[in-house]
């Protein structure tokens, strides 16, 4: 814009007034109507804390307004001062007055100043404070006060009767003496919500004089608002022009005096943006102890890298079915105690390490059992539990967010990373808890995510080579005598689910042994007690499976494919087993189900099954490479799902454009992208650039 367009109209002298500069305060109605006028004159008394910026204002109530609930104002009025008392809060039988409280506004008081125009100059003074008025009840609070005075001075009129008759009898006195205070726990004290509040309640009020806008002290106090001759220092007109506007426009600059008392376990997100990637990641784990990683990238600042958020998280944080928890020497530093016990930090870390480790291994613990090892006072583990889990009625501890399989498909490097760092973990704290060898973990035999039947098996490593052998020694009896097989077979597991055998034409006996190291962590398998039941009951004279145990069957499969879609044959009889170890005495799926009754009911279900070309190197067993899977489900992604599945018949391992070409040609037309992601995410695993099926990377 050219300077002829815009011409200069007038130029106006500027000063700064200092009269008033650390007294001037702006107040602020925010819960009043824009339209109401504040009336000056209905203020009774007022009441100021210089330190903390508090004010209180005693504001009179017209009483005679046809708005005014004379009922409603005797009541609270009765109940405040009581009857026939001296001291009053009320000056009268009603309410009269309310009390205004101020709250510090966050907002940096130098960004406004008062302006006063005299004689072509302007005069200006900055604000010091600002501070916002609401209405206060704490009078309320007199009545509960007034109320249980008089209940314990009646109890102590009561009790001196009966003391007057008896002698008093010598007590036993526990004496404690306070822990001595390191420097970090007093300064996390000193932040703390309830140490700010003591230090604001315990600063005398300072009772204030009320003056009108209009007469002589007032019009003293608004000539502060003007520059006298002592106070213009034109020294500072003589800096650079750059200097001079920093000076006039500083930088902003955090003073914690402004900022409103807030507990220490409240994050502010608009704070939270003005740290670091590595501080901000600390912080939240800190708050929230535990998250998954897309709620991790959702509360950071957008647009940051996941890659370098995953590296970050890494430092505060260990996986847990697939959600970051928090390291336990973050809470509970080196040199401190335990807030509730005082139990030294080290051995609180090791057993919330304990605890943590339980849960990677299952869904669900017992807390009397992990309280049993790592032997810490009840307030501890209580606290420990309830930052990781939620109880459930008879099942025990849940671990808090559901589990994470997209994570671990995502990010499998990670996933082996901290699997080595648990191992590791287990290892140093098996030493120092003194564990049992039966409690650890088998190497190379990772989890399978910690689903909610997991916790429910446990079996000795001698007791599966038993059933074994006792199941070899029963097959080749069958070759001998056939009719001593059910015998044999009604023996394998003692107090166990009992896995019906059926005739050799029906089908050989389901293997309980080829699935199982494969999927649990300790690499055990036993069923409880009462999961039992006999054979005999559900087949016909035939040996036919009845209808009932098919049907029960054909839900189970029905049930699983589509909370799966993926299935190999080894997985689908881990589910089973883990199935069996809930099922009352008596359950019809107690009674046996065999490998060829298993694979027809999951066609019943309406399954494929997928003829993997695995590659000759692959230690698949051969109940691992029978790969079922659910396409039609009665969505819109049926003829995606199908294309996709099929594709695997052809090629053990898919790249993502020739699965788009393959689906857009199967369609007729091109798919929508979120589609294809969404069914490859349900039935496809990745890893770097190639898609598999699910289940196929046994290694």
């Amino acid at each position: 814009m050219a300077e002829d367009d815009d011409p200069v109209v007038d130029e106006v002298d500027v000063f700064l007034a200092k009269g008033l500069a650390e007294n001037l305060y702006l107040f602020q109605y925010p819960l009043r109507p824009s339209g109401v006028i504040h009336d000056p004159s209905k203020v009774q008394a007022a009441r100021f804390k210089p330190q903390h910026q508090k004010v209180e204002l005693e504001v009179g109530i017209d009483t005679q307004s046809r708005q005014y609930a004379w009922s409603k104002g005797e009541q609270i009025a009765l109940n405040v001062d009581g009857k026939g008392q001296e001291a009053s809060h009320f000056g009268s039988d009603v309410m009269d007055k309310q009390v205004l409280t101020s709250t510090t506004v966050p907002t940096p008081s130098s960004c406004y100043a008062v302006g006063m125009v005299r004689d072509g100059e302007l005069h200006l003074t900055p604000v010091h404070g600002t501070v916002q008025m609401r209405p206060s009840y704490n009078y309320l609070d007199k009545a509960d006060v007034r109320m249980k005075e008089a209940a314990a001075a009646m109890a102590a009129d009561a009790g001196e009767s009966s003391q007057d008759e008896e002698e008093d009898n010598p007590r036993a006195v526990t004496v404690r003496f306070a822990r001595p205070e390191t420097d970090e726990t007093k300064a996390r004290r000193m932040a703390s919500y309830q140490y700010i509040e003591q230090q604001v309640a315990e600063e005398q009020w300072i009772n204030c004089s009320l003056h009108g806008t209009k007469g002589p002290y007032a019009e003293k106090e608004r000539q502060l608002l003007y520059t006298r001759a002592t106070d213009f220092d034109a020294s500072h007109l003589t800096r650079p022009p750059k200097e001079y506007l920093s000076m006039l426009l500083p930088e902003a600059s955090e003073d914690s005096s402004e900022k409103p008392a807030m507990p220490s376990n409240v994050l502010s997100l608009s704070q939270l943006k003005n740290l670091s990637l590595g501080d901000q990641v600390k912080a939240l784990m800190t708050n929230a102890k535990m998250m998954s990683f897309s709620q991790l990238l959702a509360l950071l600042t957008s647009g940051v890298d996941p890659t370098a958020v995953l590296r970050t998280v890494q430092q505060v944080a260990m996986l847990v079915q697939g959600n970051w928890v928090v390291k336990s020497d973050i809470l509970y530093p080196k040199d401190t105690c335990s807030p509730h016990s005082g139990a030294p930090a080290e051995l609180v870390c090791r057993g919330r390490d304990y605890v943590m480790w339980r849960f990677t291994q299952f869904r669900f613990i017992v807390r009397k059992e992990a309280t049993s090892i790592i032997k810490l006072p009840h307030e501890d583990v209580k606290e420990i539990f309830e930052q990781l889990a939620v109880v459930r009625v008879n099942k025990g501890w849940e671990f808090l967010l559901p589990h994470d399989q997209d994570f671990m498909d995502r990010y499998p490097d990670v996933v082996q990373r901290q699997q080595m760092l648990w191992d590791a973990k287990y290892s140093q704290l098996s030493k120092l808890l003194k564990l049992a060898k039966g409690d650890t973990p088998k190497k190379g035999k990772e989890p399978s995510h910690p689903g909610q039947e997991r916790e429910s098996v446990v079996v000795s490593g001698q007791e599966r080579v038993k059933v074994a052998r006792q199941r070899a020694r029963s097959r080749s009896q069958q070759q001998i005598d056939p009719s001593s097989t059910a015998a044999q077979n009604s023996t394998t597991l003692s107090e166990s689910a009992i896995v019906k055998t059926e005739p050799v034409d029906q089908g050989e006996p389901m293997d309980i042994s080829s699935g199982v190291d494969n999927h649990l962590g300790n690499g055990v398998l036993t069923l409880p007690k009462g999961a039992s039941a006999l054979a005999a009951n559900t087949s016909d004279n035939s040996g036919k499976p009845s209808d009932e145990l098919r049907t029960e069957v054909v839900r189970f499969c029905d049930e699983k494919l589509r909370s799966n879609m993926v299935l190999s044959m080894s997985e689908m009889k881990r589910l089973l087993l883990l199935r069996l170890s809930q099922c009352p005495p008596g359950d019809v799926l107690g009674t046996g189900v065999s490998d060829k009754l298993l694979e027809q009911s999951m066609f019943e279900a309406g399954a494929m099954q997928i003829q993997l070309p695995w590659p000759p190197n692959s230690d698949a067993t051969p109940d691992q490479q029978k790969v079922f899977a659910l396409a039609h489900v009665g969505d819109k992604y049926d003829k995606i799902r199908e294309t996709i599945l099929e594709m695997f018949n052809e090629s053990f391992k898919l790249r993502r454009n020739a699965i788009n070409s393959k689906v857009q040609e199967a369609i007729g037309q091109e798919a929508n992208k979120h589609d294809i992601e969404k069914v490859l995410r349900e039935v496809c695993m990745v890893k770097g650039t190639q898609w598999y099926l699910k289940g196929s990377l046994t290694s």
